[in-house]
């Protein structure tokens, strides 16, 4: 077998003109790939250092975005009035849940919060807690008060790392006594004999900040975090919290560099390390990142399998592509052999091609030739049916032509109905004589001779065959064809007469639907029965023109559905005459409403010629009416709105005016009072006057914020009547009376 491959043309042709130029340039990749090896471990040490600097970055804008969290989360709650209620004043016991659950939705928010402390000088609130409420005496975190007393040494917004009890401890199965937190610590600048007199304290758990960095933290590399101090901040396996680091030499090293970030290499706790450290921006923080400089070694020596495997796979690949080429070189000599084969093919398909004209001529032609030259023609050919004998046809249609075409190429759409014409052929052939003609292309028809005429039992014989040609087109092509089987004739002279006639007959499939099989005798005749439903198409246009597309909807299939059980003919005639009335109908809503549809009645007549059943002529109604239901929506819509902005027009105008209600701008604009607000509230999802009353409460806002005016007379310009009503609106959108709103905006001023 190896003795064969090695002397094929092709294989020879490799050895002789590739290999040398494949092994020139696997020489080139080694010498390459030695003078890279000296530069490798710089390379790979920068990489590691990149992804390392990466994952400190990252950590680093976590406790960025923590500290600006929290930071914002103290402001916040400075200036929200219950918390300052708290800070400044004593708050009686009767409200202290409204107040907790206030303190509680602020830790909620914010995933990292542990737990929130609001100090006003006498008493401490807590959350989560058991009391709410304590002072300096009852409550159990004591060491928060020597920090509170020491302001030189804390100030506001800064942050300090310590121990404090754990309010879980004792309720939950296996809590600890105590926890660590980062407590933050914000206060006003108002003080007594240097102590904070009012304050929040926002606990930052340990736990989350140790989560966030364990996220970049890896199984051979730890990371933490040490403070300007060189404090130790989070856990590490090697040192307690609140360690001091500065005694080691590459804390020292790291604090004496001036870039917030770099790497070095040196001895951290006894192990050759590699570190990588940067500045987190916030509370003098920064991340170090050590790696034992053995594991990189590792990865090292990893990327260098990894590579030496790439150039072996390169190598391999490229032999396989170097032999394909070679290959390729030799066609010239295949095509020699190949075009003898073609040569041969082609005088077949000559022949194919020919027969299938010949045939095709006699189907859709009155010229048979004489009758002498019609038996030669009929040898020449190799035409399997005798022309003197009787003869019937089957008219064979593919279904979903226009998804056929879509899905095939034109290529694969003749192998496909070449396909079909087998699958006739192994049904018939034994028991008929029988030729298949592609007629058009959506068309296949096959002659059939028979001996004598047909007989009722070799009509059914004949409709048996034809499921069973159908079931196997179904099931080996993935097709659905309809067959029409036309009436026996004796002349072949005829045998275009009969064509048209079957194809006129297999337009009943529009009726009967898709892998239909059609005889004369099992369609509908009944023209002169037919009475066109003058009454019925009246109402449809009007109903169009009404908007009731519903009804005409009904009335249009029930049309349709009468005429279906006459002649294709009335069908076809009734089609046209229901598109004429609804071309009719599109019209006068193009006029009435202003609208213009995209409907082109030559297109659409078109288009309903080449539907092939009537479920999707009903379909293609249904969508007309839906798109014309929808414009017709699109306009009422539009409509709606520049009425809406009317009325809003109106309430930003006459909002002074304390006349202006629901029923005057109803008046206004001509429609009822119940129906202006309904439609109003849907689209604006506001009631009228509660519209009125927040466009009045707008306007009383600005001008008690940037005006001397009396509170009465603002009032009254608002287009308020009533002193308790506005009151009781303003405390409601505000929180605030009038006055109080007014005072606290020009102390904030």
């Amino acid at each position: 077998m190896f003795k064969q491959l090695v002397l094929k043309n092709p294989f020879q042709l490799f050895l002789t003109i590739l290999l040398p130029f494949l092994i020139s340039a696997l020489v080139l990749l080694l010498v390459q790939s030695s003078l890279l090896n000296r530069n490798f471990e710089d390379f790979a040490l920068q990489m590691i250092y990149n992804q390392q600097k990466t994952e400190l970055q990252n950590t680093s804008r976590n406790v960025q975005i923590m500290a600006q969290s929290v930071r914002s989360v103290a402001i916040s709650a400075f200036f929200d009035d219950m918390i300052k209620d708290l800070l400044y004043s004593d708050v009686d016991a009767v409200s202290y849940v409204k107040y907790q659950v206030k303190m509680e939705s602020y830790k909620n928010i914010y995933p990292f919060l542990q737990s929130i402390y609001i100090y006003n000088g006498r008493n401490i609130y807590t959350v989560p807690s058991e009391g709410f409420v304590y002072d300096r005496a009852t409550f159990a975190d004591k060491g928060l008060f020597p920090i509170l007393d020491d302001m030189k040494n804390n100030r506001s917004h800064s942050i300090v790392l310590r121990q404090i009890p754990n309010v879980l401890s004792g309720i939950s199965t296996g809590a600890r006594p105590t926890i660590n937190v980062y407590s933050y610590l914000f206060f006003d600048s108002q003080l007594r004999e240097g102590k904070v007199s009012e304050a929040i304290i926002l606990n930052i758990s340990e736990d989350w900040v140790k989560q966030s960095i364990s996220a970049a933290d890896g199984q051979d590399n730890r990371i933490f975090i040490v403070d300007a101090g060189g404090r130790l901040m989070t856990r590490d396996p090697f040192h307690p919290l609140l360690s001091d680091m500065n005694g080691y030499d590459y804390i020292q090293k790291i604090n004496a560099m001036k870039e917030p970030s770099g790497s070095l290499r040196m001895s951290a706790d006894g192990v050759d390390s590699f570190i990588t450290y940067t500045d987190t921006g916030v509370f003098g923080w920064k991340l170090v990142s050590v790696t034992p400089y053995t594991k990189i070694l590792q990865e090292i020596a990893t990327m260098k399998k990894k590579t030496l495997l790439l150039m072996l796979i390169l190598l391999a690949v490229s032999m396989l592509i170097m032999f394909y080429f070679s290959r390729r070189l030799y066609l010239p000599v295949k095509l020699v052999i190949q075009n003898y084969r073609n040569l041969e093919s082609e005088k077949k398909n000559e022949f194919y091609n020919r027969k299938q004209a010949f045939l095709r001529k006699l189907v859709q032609t009155n010229d048979v030739g004489s009758a002498h030259s019609l038996p030669n023609a009929f040898h020449n050919y190799r035409i399997a049916f005798e022309p003197s004998d009787n003869f019937l046809l089957l008219l064979l249609k593919i279904d979903h032509y226009s998804v056929f075409c879509s899905r095939y190429s034109s290529r694969d759409r003749g192998l496909l109905k070449f396909g079909i014409m087998n699958i006739v052929s192994e049904h018939l052939s034994g028991l008929h004589k029988h030729e298949c003609v592609e007629v058009d292309e959506d068309q296949i028809v096959v002659l059939v001779n028979c001996n004598s005429a047909v007989e009722t039992s070799l009509q059914e014989q004949l409709i048996a065959l034809v499921y069973e040609i159908q079931k196997n087109t179904s099931k080996y092509l993935q097709l659905s064809v309809s067959v029409t089987i036309s009436e026996p004739f004796e002349s072949i002279s005829n045998l275009n007469f009969h064509y048209l006639k079957t194809l006129d007959l297999s337009y009943y499939r529009i009726i009967m639907g898709h892998q239909a099989v059609i005889t004369e005798s099992g369609v509908s005749n009944r023209n002169e029965d037919f009475k066109y439903p003058q009454d019925q198409e009246k109402e449809l246009t009007d109903a169009l023109i009404q908007g009731r597309f519903s009804e005409a909807d009904r009335l249009l299939m029930g049309m349709i559905g009468h005429a279906s059980s006459f002649s294709y003919t009335v069908l076809n005639s009734v089609l046209i005459r229901l598109l004429l009335s609804i071309r009719y109908a599109i019209e006068v809503l193009e006029t009435n409403h202003s609208i213009k549809v995209n409907f082109n009645f030559n297109a659409y007549l078109a288009k309903l010629q080449k539907i092939e059943t009537l479920d999707k002529i009903k379909s293609d109604f249904r969508e007309l009416f839906e798109h014309l239901e929808k414009e017709l929506e699109s306009k009422k819509e539009h409509k709606y709105l520049d009425l809406l902005e009317d009325v809003n027009r109106m309430i930003q105008k006459d909002f002074a005016s304390p006349a202006l209600s629901l029923d005057m701008i109803a008046t206004e604009v001509g429609f009822s009072s119940a129906y202006l607000g309904k439609l109003f509230k849907r689209h604006r999802l506001i009631s009228v006057n509660d519209y009125i009353n927040r466009v009045r409460l707008t306007h009383a806002t600005e001008r008690i914020a940037t005006t001397d005016d009396t509170i009465t007379d603002i009032m009254l310009q608002s287009g308020f009547s009533s002193r308790s009503h506005f009151f009781t609106l303003f405390k409601k959108e505000h929180g605030l009376t009038p006055s109080q709103y007014r005072n606290l905006v020009k102390k904030s001023g």
